[in-house]
């Protein structure tokens, strides 16, 4: 009863974050507000003086990164402060979110489906990968788009995506990102997006 805790503040930081993005957040523009890792203390036997709490937000629009912002910093100082403590929110800017432009997505499609008819088109979901071509696509029309590089026979909807330990590639498809690349360049070069 003579010091503070941090751990059990830190929990109920957790906690309302979750239940933040669960309630607060809507679901038609999704959020991922995860903390992914506690350091605290180095002994056993000993309460601990800090928290340090790491985790990644993702979000699928700018409107929902600012409200999740706010309400990070919000809960963090909040909850700390009700129970007595000091709490610091500090926030590492990640990369923007990829927005396609729909233009350029049209080209893409008209071109992916000139050259392999209607099986060379799929739509995915949207996704909370981060991306450094958002930040090409904030300057200029574009669009990003996979290539398919799963193996045949597979779902790529379903086929563990890059980075994943589980991926593997059929590495016959570059062929057909090459082409895909230059049926793209030329269309635009003699039609623009039209």
């Amino acid at each position: 009863h003579d010091c503070l805790d941090p751990l059990p503040i830190a929990c109920e930081i957790v906690t309302a974050l979750q239940t933040y993005v669960a309630r607060q957040v809507a679901v038609t523009d999704p959020a991922v507000l995860s903390i992914t890792k506690l350091n605290a203390g180095s002994a056993h036997n000993v309460i601990p003086s800090s928290v340090e709490m790491l985790g990644t937000m993702r979000t699928l629009s700018e409107r929902t990164r600012e409200q999740l912002r706010g309400a990070f910093a919000r809960m963090v100082e909040g909850i700390a402060a009700a129970h007595g403590a000091v709490g610091e929110a500090r926030i590492e800017e990640g990369y923007p979110v990829t927005v396609n432009d729909e233009r350029a997505t049209a080209l893409m499609k008209a071109c992916a489906v000139g050259l392999h008819g209607a099986a060379g088109w799929a739509v995915m979901p949207p996704m909370m990968g981060a991306e450094d071509f958002s930040y090409v696509l904030q300057k200029l029309p574009g669009a990003m788009a996979f290539i398919g590089a799963a193996p045949e026979g597979s779902d790529p909807r379903t086929n563990p995506p890059l980075h994943n330990t589980k991926m593997t590639i059929n590495e016959r498809v570059m062929a057909d990102g090459i082409a895909m690349h230059c049926a793209v360049a030329e269309r635009f070069l003699e039609n623009g997006f039209d």
